[in-house]
C-alpha cells in the first residue's frame, strides 16, 4: 500500500495540499448536511454558490484562494470511494471503475446545450440526445444517456459567460428579458443622457407617470390580488406547498379590470426627492371639464399638465420651502406622451407643457426636438419607477385595504398615508438617503447600464 504523505512540502505550488482538501470536503458534507436539516437551500445558508464559499476558505500551496471549478472538481474527486488525501497519481491509476462516458462526450453534450441556449431553444435532455443520437449512448450498452447524466454535464460544464460560473436551476429574476437589437440603443440613450444631464439637473425636474390601481368588489378578486401581494416567495411549509395560499396567484391578478374591480387612475409627481401622489377624482372631472377623467390618454394627459400639475408643484413649494419651482417634465415613450411615427411629442402633450410653463427633458420648448434616443424599456433606469414600485408596495403590504367596495375616495386618503410615509425621514434606510438620493441617482444608474452594455442593471 502506498503511504499517504500529508505534508505540504509534497504539493506543488498552485494545487491544494491534502489537509486543505480535507477541510474542502468537510465543510462540503457539513452543508448538505445542514441543508438536510434545515430544509433550506446552501447557497441561502452561505449567501453565495457553495463552490465559491468553499474556495474562500481554503488556499492553495503557495499562496491564493482556488477557483469555484477546481473546488468541484476536488469534491466530485472526494467522493470516490477509492480515493483519499494525499494518495499519489500513480497509486489511483488504474484504481476504481473508468468512467462510462469519455471527456469528449461529455463536452459534446455540454457544447450542443449552450448552443441551444444561445439559440433561444430550451436546452433539455431529450433535445440533446437528439441531436447526438450516437455521441450520447453509453459505449457499453447502447442506451440513451439518462436524464441524470445530462442534468449533472449541465451543471459542472455548461455555463453562460464564465467557466467557472457554471449553471444552476434558478427561478428568473423579476425583469424581463430584452431583445439584443435594443441594447446597444439603450447604451446611446444613457450616453446621451450623461452629456446632457449636471450636478444639479435633478432640482430642475419633475417626474409623471400615469399609473393605475383596480380596487376590487367581489371577494374572489380581493383574495387574488392578495395573494399576488404575497410575490413570487412566500414563507410556507413544505409539505403544504400545494395548498390554498401557497400555490401562486394568476398573472392577471393586478391587471385585467373588468365589472369586478372599480379602476382608479395615479400618477406621482416627483421632484427634489418629494412626492405628491395624485389620485384622479373621475366624478369631480363631470362636474369641471378642464380636470382629467383618466390620465392615460392625450386629451386627460394634456389637461392635468396645464390645468393640475402647476398648482401641485406650488403646494410642494410651500409644503417643503422651495425658493423656486422645477420646470422640466421627465417622462417615457408613451403614446400619448411620443408620437412613434414622427419621433416628436404629441401634439396635445407638448401644448400642454407650453401651457403650464413647463418643458419635456427630450428637448427645448418649440416640442419638436426628436425622440429618438428615448429607448423603450428604460423602467430599470428611470427613479421615478423605483419610486412607483415603493408606492405599490406599501398599498399591498403596510397600507393595505381588507375591505371590499373600497371607494376612489378612501382609496385617496390611503394614498396620501403612503405619500406621508414617503416624505417622512422613517422611509429612508438606516445611513440611507430616502427620495432625496433617489431623485439624484440617474446619472449612476446610466453609467451602470454603459457598463453593462445595455443589460438590465439589477433592483
Amino acid at each position: 500500500m502506498v503511504a499517504t504523505d500529508f505534508s505540504p512540502s509534497s504539493t506543488v505550488d498552485g494545487e491544494l495540499p491534502p489537509w486543505e482538501i480535507a477541510k474542502a470536503f468537510v465543510f462540503y458534507t457539513v452543508l448538505n448536511a445542514a441543508v438536510k436539516q434545515l430544509d433550506i437551500p446552501a447557497a441561502d445558508l452561505v449567501g453565495e454558490r457553495v463552490d465559491e464559499y468553499i474556495a474562500k476558505q481554503i488556499s492553495k500551496q503557495g499562496g491564493g484562494h482556488p477557483a469555484p471549478r477546481q473546488v468541484r472538481r476536488v469534491i466530485a474527486r472526494c467522493q470516490d470511494p477509492e480515493w483519499y488525501p494525499g494518495k499519489r497519481t500513480e497509486a489511483r491509476k488504474g484504481a476504481g471503475r473508468p468512467p462510462v462516458y469519455s471527456e469528449y462526450q461529455e463536452q459534446e453534450v455540454a457544447r450542443v446545450a449552450m448552443g441551444l441556449k444561445r439559440k433561444l431553444i430550451v436546452p433539455t435532455p431529450r433535445r440533446v440526445r437528439c441531436r447526438l443520437e450516437r455521441s450520447s449512448r453509453n459505449p457499453e450498452t447502447g442506451a440513451p444517456m439518462s436524464k441524470w447524466k445530462v442534468n449533472q454535464i449541465f451543471q459542472m460544464r455548461c455555463y453562460d459567460e464564465n467557466e467557472d460560473d457554471p449553471w444552476q436551476w434558478l427561478p428568473c429574476a423579476s425583469q424581463d428579458a430584452l431583445p439584443e437589437e435594443l441594447k446597444p440603443l439603450r447604451v446611446a440613450c444613457a450616453r446621451h443622457l450623461l452629456r446632457i444631464l449636471t450636478k444639479l439637473s435633478w432640482r430642475s425636474q419633475v417626474s409623471i407617470d400615469p399609473c393605475y390601481s383596480l380596487l376590487p368588489k367581489t371577494q374572489e378578486r380581493m383574495e387574488e390580488q392578495k395573494i399576488a401581494a404575497f410575490g413570487k416567495l412566500k414563507w410556507m411549509s413544505k409539505l403544504s406547498a400545494r395548498k390554498g395560499i401557497n400555490l401562486r396567484s394568476c398573472n392577471f391578478a393586478k391587471t385585467q379590470g373588468g365589472s369586478a374591480f372599480t379602476r382608479v387612475d395615479w400618477t406621482p409627481v416627483f421632484a427634489r426627492g418629494c412626492v405628491y401622489i395624485y389620485v384622479v377624482d373621475a366624478e369631480a372631472a363631470k362636474q369641471d371639464p378642464s380636470l382629467p377623467a383618466k390620465l392615460n390618454d392625450s386629451t386627460n394627459l394634456a389637461k392635468f399638465v396645464s390645468n393640475v400639475l402647476p398648482e401641485i408643484l406650488q403646494r410642494m413649494k410651500t409644503q417643503h420651502g422651495w425658493s423656486d419651482l422645477p420646470r422640466t417634465v421627465v417622462h417615457d415613450k408613451a403614446s400619448y406622451m411620443c408620437t412613434a411615427p414622427h419621433q416628436r411629442l404629441q401634439i396635445s402633450f407638448a401644448e400642454a407643457l407650453r401651457a403650464g410653463g413647463f418643458k419635456s427633458w427630450v428637448g427645448g420648448e418649440s416640442g419638436h426636438d426628436s425622440t429618438t434616443w428615448l429607448v423603450k424599456k428604460w423602467g430599470d433606469v428611470y427613479v421615478h419607477e423605483t419610486l412607483i414600485s415603493h408606492i405599490r408596495r406599501l398599498l399591498d403590504r403596510e397600507f393595505c385595504c381588507n375591505e371590499l367596495f373600497e371607494s376612489p375616495t378612501e382609496f385617496t386618503r390611503r394614498m396620501k398615508q403612503v405619500e406621508g410615509h414617503l416624505n417622512s425621514k422613517s422611509f429612508a434606510a438606516p445611513g440611507g438617503g430616502g427620495l432625496l438620493a433617489l431623485a439624484k441617482e440617474l446619472p449612476n444608474r446610466c453609467r451602470e447600464v454603459i457598463k453593462r452594455g445595455g443589460e438590465r442593471i439589477p433592483k
